[in-house]
């Protein structure tokens, strides 16, 4: 399915340019290129879950252009691709938390494999990961302007991931909050309403009505990592959910209020999947977002909420998400601070992180960035035949720069 879709994306590539009429004016291809190395020195005490060895990097190039012809539509095209390399044991997010095996019944209800959470991409137990850097395919997807609203097709995130409202971040990519570089390895707040990814999708955007913009997108297979999340995230003796046709919605709301200096933007979002996991306990899947923008001169501020039922038809397996950060730009310095919390019942975990930090534009091209992160969590392990909680804490210094063209 997904290479079906990719191929209509190069038909119709090729074929709409010759469904409009002379061209208005002809786009030109642009690059933009991103790297950001980041140095940190973060402490950790556990080795459920350790702390990357200090060196953090990701590099993205993206290739775009647009055309647009006599009759008012856009044809616009993206590729993007990134190499990265997160914390080891946590690649794009994913990764075990605990130390718990099937044996004991409350690690694992079904009692053969231990579960991965589809909104993370998190479990309980398992062999660590331990990966190196990797490179992804971000985008590749075309787009189709309209003045009916926008058509996207191809290899992108949905609907629910580009209308939504989240929390600001201080520094360029090195982040607690539904993690890009995260230096604590240990963040499992995700409150992005995305079960996948940049998997192969067709999406629709509606024109912005009196502030309000709906979206729609459909995903036949979840099946692609990104650098920021791996929706086929398993491993020996864990079994993920497998998620399938899955439709993401939002509507969003963005308003000016220029007497007050006030901008505000806020959305709802809603996604849900079927599961085509061989294990049974595993059913359908279900998630609700919700997030608050305000920006106020040189402030910045937002909050968003995720709960989602894990796709987890044996019980109880509810996984829920808050982020919040502020950050405040004076000239070339912006200066902040972000923080999320979550609970993981099909996991049982819970656990929470936040960074303060500094950044300073050198000058359009350089970036450097100055923070201190945390992060904490109650990992579960065994306790005889019944599950514990072992807390563990990471926390210390990191530098980012930042370059771009």
């Amino acid at each position: 399915m997904v290479r079906s879709l990719l191929l209509t994306l190069t038909a119709l590539g090729v074929v709409a340019p010759l469904m409009c009429p002379a061209e208005a004016q002809e786009g030109e291809w642009k690059l933009e290129a991103e790297a950001v190395l980041a140095v940190s020195a973060v402490e950790s005490d556990d080795p459920l879950a350790p702390a990357p060895d200090g060196l953090l990097g990701s590099a993205l190039i993206t290739v775009s252009r647009e055309d647009t012809f006599d009759n008012g539509l856009t044809l616009g095209w993206r590729l993007a691709g990134r190499v990265e390399r997160d914390a080891p044991s946590r690649p794009a997010f994913a990764g075990v938390l605990g130390g718990c095996v099937t044996s004991v019944p409350a690690c694992s209800p079904v009692g053969v494999l231990l579960p991965v959470s589809p909104a993370t991409g998190l479990a309980a137990g398992g062999l660590l990961f331990d990966d190196g850097a990797f490179a992804s395919l971000e985008t590749a997807a075309l787009t189709l302007q309209t003045p009916w609203g926008d058509g996207v097709l191809g290899a992108d995130v949905g609907a629910a991931t580009r209308l939504d409202a989240r929390a600001p971040t201080v520094l360029r990519r090195v982040s607690v909050l539904s993690a890009g570089l995260d230096p604590t390895g240990l963040a499992v707040a995700r409150s992005r309403n995305d079960v996948t990814g940049s998997s192969a999708k067709v999406s629709y955007l509606s024109p912005r009505w009196l502030g309000l913009r709906v979206g729609a997108s459909y995903t036949p297979d979840a099946n692609l990592r990104s650098a920021d999340f791996d929706p086929e995230a398993d491993g020996p003796g864990r079994a993920g959910a497998d998620l399938e046709n899955i439709w993401e919605g939002a509507v969003s709301f963005a308003r000016q209020f220029a007497e007050q200096d006030l901008r505000v933007r806020a959305a709802v979002t809603y996604s849900q999947a079927d599961s085509g996991a061989g294990l049974a306990a595993f059913g359908d899947y279900e998630a609700w977002g919700a997030g608050l923008e305000l920006e106020h001169g040189e402030w910045t501020g937002g909050v968003r909420w995720l709960s989602s039922n894990n796709a987890w038809a044996a019980g109880s397996g509810d996984y829920e998400a808050w982020e919040a950060g502020l950050v405040h730009q004076a000239g070339d310095w912006r200066f902040g601070v972000e923080a999320g919390w979550a609970t993981d019942d099909l996991t049982a975990t819970e656990g929470a992180s936040w960074l303060i930090g500094v950044g300073y534009d050198v000058n359009e091209h350089v970036n450097l960035g100055l923070g201190w992160a945390s992060a904490k969590a109650d990992l579960p392990v065994p306790a005889g035949p019944i599950l514990g909680h072992r807390n563990a804490r990471n926390d210390g210094l990191l530098v980012e720069l930042s370059v771009r063209n």
